[in-house]
């Protein structure tokens, strides 16, 4: 079979590379029907593959046939049409594809030489430790953190790869580890952890593990053990010497094409480096698929932390959280107080935010709830019930919060790429399409709300429908004309006032942003003349001041104070009552929030940031999970360093303050004063929507502005590759990221050992 394979492989490089040659003329004679012949064929073999088993080589003839018949596509379309990227196209797909079956598939060639003798090893034969076979299931059961050990003797063989027969029976049983003790001909005593893998539930590909010896082998043992209490498996036998199947992925090979023609475009492309105004129903299209690609990713990643065959009923749940039960149904009880009682154990505490008090004398109460004055209530935000005490009043269920945080992130992202298109269509029309393109992905890509997506608790609820309210009404306080010569369009200021209210009662992180709001319209109220002052006024307060008059009732109500949120009186980590102001531990979030560099490393996660505590001696609460600085992840932020050479491009004295107000305070200022606030409750990944992206749309700005000014040419050209590299820079290393902290080794690692092998693809 190996020689159907390497033929085929050949063929398909030959008809690729004939194909590529030939991309503006006719093929003719015997070589146009000797490569339509061959694509016949290959593609045959690639449907074939689709409906037949073909064993160890499963998708490598699919990947030839796709492959081929892709390039025959292309060379149709390029005889009557030019394109210098389509061109580069047709050589990574061919590129893309020899790579996966050659480069990316290295464990499957480890028995393509050598004096490899198959043998299969009954468990039942095996000399065991701290196990016994079992007859009635067939093999030799692994539970808990319990090692178990399976040794053979005198194989006298060489050993090049070992598949292990693992079944779990317990579904909540995830994976064991997998070691493998070896002697061989150098040495006598046992090479320790030979292997060093782990079998995972789901994945057939885990169980297999490649072996590099110097030599044959006599003993071997085989060790396993749970990762976790609940982790168990059967052991059923191991097959040496057996093919390790190929692992194809396409979703690889789109990646690899997909950025390398990205960045080829933004380099090379005329189309990429034509100006945004000159080429918008490009841009108009290309940026709606992004935005689309980017919904349906948040929408994945969802979905996926929910159980199979049970999306439908997370529409009907009679049990919800603090916010999607105990809030809406206080308000439907009409008080702020949630229904349920303290313990009386909690009532009797001389001091109730103790927490060691509390866990030491087992006292019951409801775990980071706030507790005043013998009830208790929520610090969370109340906006969120616009949506979820309607559904309870019509369904008679609760809202599910990880649709809610689905729906949230999908409609903030929808809104943030139109806010960046309006600001690029009013300000900076003059910037190439390869830059425009490149700054969506990476403010959709470093805007923060993906770990939100990616842990939809209802601790990423509130954070999520901030995020939403918060884009929308940037976009209507954009597009309101406020910062323009004409006069303002009072329903969207009306608009703007009213959402910039509504994020601060989802998140009171937001406020920050409503107190820039007060600042812009107060600066732009004079030009909207004399008899419009009075209704501008009008639309942009009454609606932000109604809402703020509200939570202030509502904090009054509940604590004694208007600007009390509540959270100092929550049941949680610390005792918020009491707790001393360090200057020294905001240093911690300015730093892990904002600096901290990532880490490339050639073993899973393969990109990480490592948590920093600055030496400070200090408490300081982690979240699980830890991220890079956003500005490592979106590196043009660097672009705040020419701030004061692009207001030098301004010339009007007025409008270099105004953008430089603006700038300052929504990129830098604000944000800067969100992290610093959080030296109190702790790091926490979700936290950076509430800032992310403002910081990045500010420093684009910076950029963009330079850019419009520059008369050169090959400046603008070399501006534009950056941004394309930049983006997939961000889209790498955040997607990453991302990934990891959506689904932990620990607690999904069949998730993880997607990822393991689609990039560490040597082991």
């Amino acid at each position: 079979m190996w020689f159907v394979f390497f033929t085929a492989l050949l063929l398909l490089t030959v008809c690729s590379v004939i194909y590529i040659k030939n991309f503006r003329r006719e093929l003719t004679g015997n070589k146009k029907l000797f490569v339509f012949g061959m694509t016949a064929v290959l593609v045959l073999m690639g449907i074939a593959d689709m409906i037949m088993n073909f064993g160890t080589f499963k998708g490598a003839f699919l990947v030839m046939g796709a492959a081929v018949a892709l390039e025959f596509v292309l060379y149709t379309y390029l005889k009557k049409n030019k394109s210098r990227t389509l061109v580069f196209i047709g050589k990574v797909i061919l590129a893309a594809a020899l790579l996966e079956l050659t480069y990316f598939q290295f464990p499957s060639y480890r028995l393509i030489s050598g004096d490899y003798e198959h043998a299969v090893l009954s468990v039942a034969d095996a000399d065991l430790e701290n196990c016994f076979y079992d007859e009635s299931i067939g093999g030799i059961s692994v539970k808990g953190l319990d090692e178990i050990s399976i040794g053979y003797h005198d194989l006298d063989m060489k050993i090049g790869t070992v598949h292990v027969e693992a079944e779990f029976t317990d579904e909540k049983a995830r994976q064991v580890s997998f070691f493998g003790d070896m002697t061989e001909e150098t040495g006598y005593y046992y090479r320790l952890k030979v292997i060093d893998s782990v079998v995972i539930s789901g994945s057939t590909q885990s169980q297999d593990a490649m072996v590099q010896l110097a030599g044959k082998t006599t003993d071997a043992r085989f060790r396993f053990a749970g990762i976790g209490e609940k982790d168990a498996c059967v052991i059923k036998g191991f097959e040496l010497n057996r093919p390790i199947p190929f692992d194809v992925m396409p979703l690889r090979m789109t990646i690899i094409i997909v950025l390398a023609v990205f960045v080829y475009a933004c380099i090379f492309s005329a189309t990429m480096n034509l100006a945004y105004n000159k080429n918008k129903y490009f841009c108009r299209v290309a940026s709606t698929w992004i935005t689309i690609c980017a919904v349906c990713f948040v929408i994945i990643l969802v979905l996926q932390q929910i159980p199979k065959g049970e999306f439908m009923e997370r529409f009907r749940l009679k049990e919800g959280d603090q916010v999607t039960q105990e809030l809406v149904l206080a308000f439907e009880n009409g008080q702020f107080s949630l229904l349920e009682e303290p313990s009386e154990e909690l009532l009797a505490m001389e001091n109730p935010y103790d927490t060691g008090s509390r866990f030491y004398d087992d006292v019951d109460y409801l775990w980071d709830h706030v507790f005043y004055e013998g009830k208790y209530y929520s610090y969370y935000g109340i906006a969120p019930l616009l949506l979820f005490l309607p559904y309870h009043l019509i369904t008679g269920y609760f809202f599910p919060e990880d649709i809610a945080v689905m729906l949230f992130s999908a409609g903030g992202l929808i809104l943030l790429s139109m806010i960046y298109s309006t600001i690029i269509k009013k300000w900076f029309s003059k910037i190439s399409t390869g830059v425009y393109l490149s700054g969506l992905l990476m403010i959709l890509a470093g805007c923060g709300i993906w770990y939100s997506a990616g842990r939809p608790l209802f601790y990423e609820m509130s954070i999520s429908a901030g995020f939403l309210c918060f884009t929308a009404a940037a976009y209507f306080f954009i597009t309101s004309g406020i910062f323009e010569k004409e006069k303002a369009n009072l329903p969207r200021v009306f608009l703007s006032s009213l959402l910039m209210g509504l994020s601060v009662m989802c998140r009171p992180t937001l406020a920050v942003y409503a107190v820039c709001g007060c600042i812009f319209y107060i600066m732009n109220a004079k030009k909207q003349g004399k008899g419009n002052i009075v209704k501008f006024l009008s639309c942009a307060f009454i609606p932000l001041c109604a809402l703020g008059l509200f939570q202030m009732y509502y904090n009054y109500a509940r604590f004694g104070s208007i600007f009390e949120f509540g959270i100092k009186y929550s049941l949680t980590i610390n005792d918020f009552t009491r707790t001393e102001f360090h200057f020294h531990n905001m240093f911690i979030g300015i730093y892990n929030f904002l600096l901290a560099p990532p880490t490339f490393i050639p073993d899973y996660p393969f990109v990480s940031a490592l948590f920093s505590y600055l030496g400070i001696n200090s408490y300081y609460f982690k979240d699980e999970g830890t991220i890079s600085g956003i500005i490592f992840l979106v590196l043009p932020i660097f672009g705040y360093l020419l701030i004061g050479r692009a207001l030098k491009h301004i010339p009007d004295k007025k409008n270099r303050i105004s953008a430089a107000l603006v700038v300052g305070l929504v990129g830098i200022i604000m944000p800067f004063v969100i992290v610093c606030s959080v030296w109190e409750s702790g790091y926490s990944a979700r936290y950076m929507a509430d800032f992310s992206w403002q910081v990045i749309i500010g420093a684009f700005a910076v950029l963009f502005l330079l850019y419009t000014k520059s008369e050169n040419t090959q400046k603008k050209r070399l501006f534009t590759a950056i941004m394309g590299i930049c983006a997939v820079y961000t889209l790498v290393v955040v997607g990453i990221e991302a990934y990891v902290f959506s689904f932990p080794m620990d607690t999904c690692p069949r998730y993880a050992d997607i990822l393991n092998r689609m990039i560490a693809f040597y082991k």
